[in-house]
């Protein structure tokens, strides 16, 4: 396979970079180390790196397959705006939740609520598990309305119980 420069490039008819080879012969001349001037005898321009900057809030740019002029002077990729994908689930460590719950002093409404669903040795044998979890959503749900606590102030406690690193 001949080697390319994919510093320089031209379209092909679906406007897909065609690279500049590294190394060429044009009108009986070989060009073994080409500049700007000597690949644009042959019709290749150069290629932008560059990304556009600053998308929007929550979305991001992903590079296509295309090229496009830029200008006279060269090609630069085509970029098509996208959505950033969904944040990942927190992860909680069970037994710092156990302790923010004690340390506010509803962990005995929390546990007779485990209990009485039956999973209490569930929840003992987990050592962490992720917010879209269920059980966690559904325990979560319950004694927000017993305590009367606002979303704030059960997302104060929760930040308290977060994996390191998520």
């Amino acid at each position: 396979m001949a080697k390319v420069n994919r510093n320089y490039c031209k379209p092909d008819a679906e406007m897909r970079p065609v690279y500049a080879p590294a190394v060429f012969r044009y009108n009986g001349v070989d060009y073994w180390h080409p500049e700007k001037e000597d690949f644009a005898l042959v019709g290749y321009l150069p290629l932008s790196p560059d990304w556009p900057v600053d998308p929007p809030e929550g979305k991001h740019y992903e590079r296509t397959d295309k090229i496009e002029a830029d200008g006279a002077d060269g090609y630069r990729w085509t970029y098509r705006l996208v959505d950033n994908p969904p944040a990942p689930p927190r992860v909680f460590v069970t037994a710092d939740l156990v302790e923010a719950l004690m340390a506010e002093g509803v962990w005995e409404q929390a546990r007779a609520w485990i209990v009485e669903r039956g999973m209490l040795d569930l929840v003992l044998a987990t050592a962490e598990f992720d917010e879209n979890n269920e059980n966690f959503k559904a325990g979560k749900a319950a004694l927000q309305t017993a305590l009367g606590w606002t979303d704030e102030e059960v997302e104060e406690l929760l930040s308290k119980c977060v994996k390191e690193g998520y």
